[in-house]
């Protein structure tokens, strides 16, 4: 390592040194530092250097010069080549080492994406324009809700199909009152020359830009806070890639619903706008959508709203007869507005 080791305090502790071939206390501080992003905390070891060519285990690689050690240390999973400046010379022959010992650094909080939680606030430069990602989301009275994706990478087959397919769905989402934005983990010079290769693909080479933005995340730090990582899917620097994370939320600045795809997996955003319509038809929480329910399907009555409530508010209330007698599985009619005219049908890329 080419790295310095900065002194940053000092704390006062007893230390040791040899007299007499025995260890006899003698006050020394305890030396606080850093090296490069690591933080260590310095610890005294008594030695005895004969010859300055071995302490305690640690080998010294020259012998030790007044306040400094050369020393390959063990204890912190790197070399260390360097002099460091943190141990003192006693009497000759005599003397106090110190080696450093890592010490765990500030742990960033990182958000948890589950339901009901709050996105949080962040800058996002993008390919249209810089601004905070809760002025994004309050950026259009007419599309209130929000999808956040997440791309592993720029130029690679997956999200060039999934970023075509997102910009040829744009009136479906707005329909639903939903805004798109992307994330991926490049710049947004990247970003710009890669969406005309998506647009190309789509056959749309002169739309000059992809009809959402897309936030340039180069050092990682928005997926790495939000917890958009795929541990399992690297980089060739064996950095994890980000996972193909979607999160919708809603007016309220909210999480309503939360999928993560491998990055091998691409989306199916069909299956995103049914789910979409779910959400929003059912977000007073009296109905709830069955198994492969579609837009215009009977919705199950909530348990929460009692049978004569749901015959008076909703249409064609039917209960189904079971083994048990129970009378929990009620249906009604789609109380939403007929189908959206040319709904997107299923693409085969």
């Amino acid at each position: 390592s080419s790295q310095s080791f900065r002194i940053t305090g000092k704390v006062a502790v007893m230390a040791y040194s040899i007299s007499r071939g025995g260890y006899q206390p003698v006050g020394a501080p305890m030396v606080v530092g850093s090296m490069g992003a690591q933080q260590y905390r310095v610890a005294q070891q008594p030695t005895f250097v004969s010859s300055a060519r071995r302490v305690d285990g640690a080998r010294v690689v020259q012998a030790p010069t007044q306040g400094q050690f050369v020393q390959r240390s063990t204890n912190v999973g790197m070399s260390v080549q360097q002099p460091i400046r943190v141990g003192s010379v006693q009497q000759p022959g005599r003397v106090v080492s110190y080696t450093a010992q890592p010490q765990a650094p500030p742990q960033q909080e990182q958000f948890s994406i589950r339901l009901g939680a709050t996105l949080p606030n962040f800058k996002c430069q993008t390919t249209q324009g810089d601004f905070t990602f809760h002025e994004f989301c309050d950026s259009d009275p007419n599309r209130p809700w929000t999808i956040l994706f997440s791309h592993p990478a720029d130029f690679t087959p997956v999200c060039t199909t999934e970023l075509g397919r997102c910009d040829t769905l744009l009136e479906y989402f707005s329909q639903r009152g939903v805004k798109l934005i992307g994330v991926s983990c490049d710049s947004v010079e990247d970003h710009r020359a890669w969406s005309k290769d998506v647009l190309a693909r789509e056959g749309r080479p002169d739309q000059e830009e992809l009809s959402f933005p897309i936030i340039a995340d180069a050092d990682r730090s928005i997926v790495t806070k939000l917890g958009m990582l795929d541990p399992l899917e690297k980089d060739d620097k064996k950095m994890p890639m980000p996972a193909r994370a979607l999160v919708v939320i809603g007016a309220d600045k909210k999480v309503k619903l939360s999928i993560l795809y491998p990055a091998t997996t691409g989306r199916n955003f069909n299956e995103v706008l049914r789910v979409i319509d779910s959400l929003q038809l059912t977000a007073d929480l009296s109905l709830a959508t069955p198994v492969d329910w579609q837009q215009g399907d009977r919705l199950i009555v909530a348990p929460s709203v009692p049978t004569e409530e749901a015959a008076q508010r909703f249409a064609g209330l039917e209960i189904e007869n079971l083994p048990s007698g129970k009378e929990y599985l009620r249906t009604v009619e789609d109380p939403a507005a007929p189908p959206m005219e040319g709904e997107p049908q299923q693409e085969a890329n």
